[in-house]
């Protein structure tokens, strides 16, 4: 097929095209009044207004449709209200571990806002901004040249340069 021929052909399909959405458009007013009345008869009937409802029991199956194993019915066993005195024990242990902390200065360049500060964790050297949490919610609140004011888990500590864990200070 030459690309003469292909073209006749394309712009007839698309002639046709437009000549249906052109109809379906306006095809309302090609319908007859009759037509039209019957219409808007039948969209002004009301219908009834009445919801029933449906109910019905799920089972429980104790087979799982999927897997084909047999499933486990668990039974919840209540929480008591106090939570036990061995959980807050546990949790006043964990909080008064603090890792191995050395503070070894902080280095400032000219046109940076914040140093960076130099500090040895659990023996890893962790090289951070002062205003960032730098181990596991560890915060440096305040530094200076020979010392930093750290919180950790509401706990504060000053820890002098070159010394390890330092001083609790509330």
């Amino acid at each position: 097929m030459s690309k003469k021929h292909l073209n006749i052909v394309l712009l007839i399909g698309v002639a046709f095209i437009w000549g249906l959405l052109i109809y379906k458009a306006l095809g309302n007013s090609f319908v007859s009044e009759a037509e039209q009345q019957n219409y808007v008869v039948a969209m002004n009937e009301e219908l009834p207004i009445s919801i029933q409802k449906d109910t019905f029991e799920l089972k429980s199956y104790t087979r799982d449709p999927f897997l084909g194993k047999i499933k486990n019915n668990r039974k919840l066993v209540p929480k008591t209200k106090n939570g036990g005195a061995f959980a807050k024990k546990a949790k006043d242990v964990v909080k008064k571990q603090w890792p191995q902390l050395q503070y070894l200065g902080f280095v400032k360049e000219e046109n940076a806002k914040e140093p960076l500060l130099l500090l040895k964790v659990n023996g890893k050297l962790i090289r951070r901004k002062s205003s960032f949490e730098f181990y596991e919610g560890m915060k440096v609140l305040n530094f200076y040249k020979d010392s930093i004011l750290v919180s950790f888990r509401k706990d504060k500590r000053t820890i002098v340069k070159g010394d390890f864990n330092g001083k609790v200070k509330k």
